[in-house]
């Protein structure tokens, strides 16, 4: 199993094979997800994301899809089948911690508008 570090550059290299409209999406998206998660949850985050119909959105789904299915398990997080609150919790740390690591990379990689 990758590292977190090698997973989010692996991920930020497919996002790059990309448009630039979804690049800078994506890279807009991915500087918020962190505090999105916090404010709303892990469940509430792809809720959100699963009604949006933007490409940088079903990326981000498919990150934390792959993200989950591979370090704890989990088939389909999209689904938001229940889990019990420790696994919740674990799920949500895993995806915070990999958030770090795709805005690194985000930053470094994809070209764009930078907030100031």
């Amino acid at each position: 199993m990758p590292s977190l570090n090698d997973w989010a550059k692996e991920r930020i290299s497919y996002v790059l094979q990309k448009n630039d409209k979804v690049q800078k999406s994506y890279k807009s998206e991915i500087k918020g997800l962190g505090s999105m998660i916090l404010q709303n949850g892990l469940y509430g985050t792809i809720a959100y994301y699963k009604v949006r119909k933007k490409d940088s959105s079903q990326e981000i789904l498919r990150d934390l899809k792959e993200l989950l299915a591979e370090r704890m398990k989990i088939v389909d997080v999209t689904q938001m089948n229940p889990i019990n609150d420790l696994d919740y919790m674990k799920a949500q740390a895993i995806v915070l911690e990999a958030i770090k690591w795709l805005r690194r990379y985000a930053d470094i990689l994809i070209e764009g508008e930078d907030d100031d």
